[in-house]
């Protein structure tokens, strides 16, 4: 009789041991999946931005952590755009869509630019059809997310169209300068690539 109820006693306990164990294995199994026997962590780090990219334009916003242990987190969207852009009108060029960035209709917007939590970080630039060397097939970019005097971002400008000068650009280069409503400032410098555009070359 003793061992049937120290049999009922421990049964609940048995059950619940089993229902966590079964808990705690299904929260594993939606952070890792096996592959081929193989352990793949399916965590991703967190997306904080969109872009929509077309023959249009480049429309794409930053919404997130402005500064972390990196640096200038919030600022790297601008690297982001410059390399997606720059893809983008090479593989144009390549189809004979001959585009540039329209910067008169660039716009550049920053919110809750304080260098203390989220930030939000909007770029639109329209492109235009050109004829073949009036194109660009490169795009870069120099700022400052810290209100750094004008003088500074503008000699950081010249070294850059030096340093395209020397090692991919040829011809014509456009730039343009934009600040923010909030002292985000940056200028943005499109150029005939070397390896797209040679016979384009003044």
């Amino acid at each position: 009789m003793n061992h049937l109820f120290l049999l009922l006693l421990i049964l609940p306990l048995l059950w619940q041991c089993n229902i966590d164990a079964k808990t705690r294995q299904n929260k594993k199994n939606k952070e890792w999946k096996t592959e081929n026997n193989t352990q793949i962590n399916t965590i991703q780090t967190p997306k904080y931005d969109s872009i929509v990219l077309t023959n249009s334009g480049f429309k794409g916003y930053y919404q997130g952590p402005e500064y972390n242990e990196q640096g200038d987190l919030a600022h790297q969207f601008s690297n982001k755009a410059a390399r997606l852009i720059g893809d983008f009108l090479k593989a144009a060029y390549n189809k004979q869509n001959y585009l540039k960035v329209n910067f008169k209709k660039t716009k550049i917007y920053t919110k809750n630019l304080d260098q203390k939590d989220s930030v939000y970080y909007e770029i639109e630039m329209p492109f235009e059809k050109v004829t073949k060397c009036k194109a660009f097939t490169g795009i870069e970019h120099c700022g400052s997310w810290d209100q750094q005097p004008k003088k500074e971002i503008t000699e950081r400008l010249l070294k850059l169209k030096k340093g395209l000068r020397e090692h991919c650009s040829i011809g014509a280069m456009e730039y343009q300068y934009f600040v923010s409503n909030e002292g985000f400032q940056e200028y943005w410098v499109q150029f005939m690539h070397r390896d797209y555009q040679v016979p384009c070359k003044d």
